[in-house]
């Protein structure tokens, strides 16, 4: 009897015992999105650049890549120097969040 008394108040002593953690409070970081040309840089990114490939990571390539990728992707898809612009704007906010 005392062999199973014993295990039974040690596991009775341990499950009671006060449960000890460190509370850890996070706070919600808003998500970080670009503004003016940027932004509209944004939906154009996504819009244009989906349209015949999947869309590229921005960080994958420099920022001296991205000059000639952008203006050879902007005449192949018809888009105005404006738009091109924006786009830049886009990539370049995108790259300066990475660093």
């Amino acid at each position: 009897m005392k062999k199973i008394l014993l295990p039974l108040t040690l596991l009775t002593l341990i499950s009671c015992a006060p449960k000890i953690a460190e509370v850890v409070e996070t706070k919600k970081s808003e998500p970080v999105v670009p503004a003016g040309e940027a932004a509209e840089g944004l939906v154009l990114f996504e819009t244009n650049c989906g349209k015949c490939h999947e869309l590229p990571v921005v960080g994958r390539y420099s920022k001296e890549k991205w000059q000639k990728i952008v203006p050879a992707m902007a005449k192949e898809a018809q888009l105005d120097a404006a738009q091109e612009n924006k786009i830049a704007a886009y990539v370049n906010w995108k790259l300066q969040q990475q660093q």
